[in-house]
């Protein structure tokens, strides 16, 4: 088992709670005491694995947290327990909205309509439905089109909101190609 400790921008990984504790004494701000010291050792020999944070005299801490990490490296890229490597982010994978198929589309999209009261300025929600259609080359253009023409409608309020393109409250059928 290993330890991380951190007080503001000085922090580290160690094998050992003696080689903890030196770490800690040696930075100026901290103020080595019996009691302290007595503190990190019994937390390092406790079966808890959860972070502990030590409070100072003037009202600052310093965090340790055991760790599988053998260096300061590992600890930041995998983590205390020693995670996987990060992997980097997948590329969203197409779904069957982005398929292109040119044609015309009949478009039907039910989304919550904002409708303000003059008199005390509270907005209440109505489902409403909008239907049209359209040329385009897939289903995201329709609902993309459709989305971005109620949002820039002046008698459509900003908080209104609209579905997602998975809800069954959006439906592009292809009418024609």
């Amino acid at each position: 088992m290993n330890y991380y400790a951190r007080y503001f921008d000085s922090e580290g990984v160690f094998e050992s709670p003696q080689l903890l504790v030196e770490f800690i004494s040696s930075i100026p701000q901290i103020t080595m005491t019996e009691e302290l010291s007595d503190a990190i050792l019994k937390f390092c020999t406790d079966k808890t694995s959860f972070p502990r944070h030590f409070r100072l005299p003037n009202k600052n801490t310093f965090i340790v947290i055991k760790t599988t990490a053998s260096s300061l490296e590992e600890f930041k890229t995998r983590g205390a327990n020693g995670g996987n490597v990060p992997v980097e982010p997948k590329e969203p994978k197409p779904t069957v909205a982005d398929e292109i198929h040119p044609g015309l589309y009949d478009v039907s999209i039910t989304f919550r309509r904002a409708i303000v009261n003059p008199e005390t300025r509270k907005c209440s929600f109505v489902e409403e439905t909008f239907e049209v259609e359209m040329l385009a080359q897939s289903q995201r253009q329709c609902f993309d089109v459709v989305v971005e023409h109620l949002k820039s409608h002046p008698d459509v309020d900003p908080r209104s909101q609209y579905p997602s393109i998975r809800s069954t409250n959006f439906k592009a059928v292809l009418i024609s190609e």
